[in-house]
């Protein structure tokens, strides 16, 4: 389903929900939780509170309700949203929280108010508005989700770090067209699709929102709402391109003018074939919830195919190894950022520890600079198969799998060999017409042998119906490593 909302009303729903929270007698930087899908309330909410001076949690709703229980709990959250399609694990979550602090979205919801209660409060500009903050979790590679915390600072006037950051983006990139409609087409709980939605907001956009995930909506999208702006990740460009040629060819995309990318790695030929579509107007970008900030624009990325650019100014970069030493040109090691905003996992003191070297951190990722400073990623550390004391990268690896059109999906995980330590093993979700037999095994692997070294390429490949991926494009890839550990 596909929704517009003006402006105006974004900005004035944000006004009545900031004067909900002040009803409340809410204390400033006091949180506000929110369990919903992308709809219009989720705007208003996330305006609102970060407007009044309060932090904004969005949770991911693919999340089981214990999870989502910790988070609310381990936030501290004040005020709790849930839409009532959520409603076991929204009631799983509450108890922590008051009853008058409760909303319902789409629905009701046993001991939550109705958020068109909201409707009674004033949508005149407020008085004082303050800068509030968001505090994102992130589920990481291993345990409990952490909290990005950002030290609070001084009280200022809106907007906010993750806002401005989208504007300066947003404005950068579309020129006279800013302020153009943006769409929002992945779960706005993330951090990419978030900080741009907030960005174009900022700069008097309509936000139009598409509700899941479809390749042939969004076309229909792009031609009928004319959008200017919109925020994907590398699974989505691979179902567009698998559009009938026919469809994209006839779709008008002429209003488009930015496509940011992000969240997870894209091949070199699937990037390549979007920019020969659209024409030059991806721009990927590479950092996470805790920060950072390297880019490339598609023309520096057609001279440097695989690089995610360059970092921004003020922020450094530089790839270390495992004792903390800076690597020469073209050697891989660990990527660190120095400049960034300040963050710490919120209640975590050694995982903050343990990403930090110096006045560095990390996000966990391996890569290296080229002589000219362009980063180039290779793969999450925590990913890394180690294969007979030799790195295999899986991203490499399901780059080249991706690339053939027998394959829709697919995930490559380290499995315990008795000999090597670990063994390279292909998992794949099939495109239709496809068999799961021996003959499409070794058309892949025979794939894979012209594209990638002996040591990269897997020993075998399973099949599955489908791989656990969220709308995000992020592959759930430890439950699928945790199921062959056991086996």
């Amino acid at each position: 389903m596909l929704t517009r909302i003006a402006n105006a009303d974004i900005v004035a729903g944000g006004h009545r929900f900031a004067r909900a929270l002040d009803a409340l007698d809410l204390s400033p930087r006091a949180g506000v939780s929110a369990l919903l899908p992308n709809c219009p309330e989720f705007l208003f909410a996330a305006r609102g509170t970060s407007w009044s001076g309060r932090v904004w949690t969005p949770i991911c709703w693919h999340w089981k309700p214990d999870e989502v229980s910790y988070v609310v709990r381990d936030s501290g959250a004040r005020v709790l949203l849930a839409h009532v399609q959520f409603a076991e694990a929204a009631l799983a979550a509450c108890e922590s929280v008051p009853p008058e602090a409760r909303f319902s979205v789409g629905g009701e919801l046993p001991g939550f108010r109705r958020f068109e209660e909201i409707a009674e409060y004033s949508a005149e500009p407020l008085e004082a508005p303050i800068a509030g903050d968001f505090m994102l979790y992130t589920s990481g590679t291993t345990g409990r989700p952490k909290g990005v915390l950002r030290p609070p600072g001084e009280p200022s006037p809106p907007p906010g770090h993750i806002a401005r950051i989208g504007r300066d983006m947003l404005e950068r990139f579309t020129g006279d067209a800013a302020g153009g409609p943006h769409l929002v087409a992945a779960p706005l709980y993330h951090a990419g699709p978030s900080t741009y939605c907030e960005g174009a907001i900022l700069l008097g956009a309509d936000i139009v929102l598409l509700d899941r995930w479809d390749a042939a909506e969004f076309l229909s999208a792009i031609e009928s709402e004319r959008i200017c702006s919109t925020f994907l990740v590398p699974t989505h460009f691979v179902r567009l391109l698998r559009l009938d040629a026919a469809l994209r060819s006839r779709a008008d995309m002429s209003s488009l003018r930015l496509v940011l990318h992000g969240a997870a790695p894209v091949s070199v030929e699937v990037k390549r074939a979007m920019i020969e579509w659209l024409g030059p107007i991806l721009f990927e970008f590479y950092g996470g919830t805790e920060g950072g900030g390297v880019g490339i624009s598609s023309q520096e990325w057609l001279e440097h195919p695989g690089s995610v650019g360059k970092p921004s100014p003020g922020l450094e970069v530089a790839i270390l190894d495992a004792e903390g030493r800076p690597c020469a040109t073209d050697v891989q090691g660990e990527v660190y950022f120095r400049g960034s905003a300040a963050f710490e996992y919120k209640g975590d003191p050694e995982k903050t520890s343990a990403g930090r070297c110096g006045d560095r951190f990390t996000l966990g990722d391996i890569g290296y600079l080229d002589a000219e400073g362009y980063l180039y990623l290779c793969d999450r550390r925590a990913d890394v198969i180690i294969s007979g004391g030799v790195n295999v990268y899986p991203a490499q690896v399901e780059s080249v799998l991706l690339a053939h059109p027998a394959v829709a999906d697919c995930c490559v995980v380290g499995v315990s060999h008795s000999e090597w330590g670990e063994e390279v093993r292909g998992v794949v979700q099939l495109e239709p017409g496809f068999l799961h037999d021996d003959t499409t095994c070794s058309l892949l692997l025979e794939h894979c042998k012209a594209g990638l070294a002996g040591y990269q390429v897997p020993r075998s490949i399973d099949f599955v119906q489908s791989l656990p991926r969220t709308e995000t494009g992020k592959l759930a890839r430890r439950t699928l490593r945790e199921a062959y550990r056991a086996g």
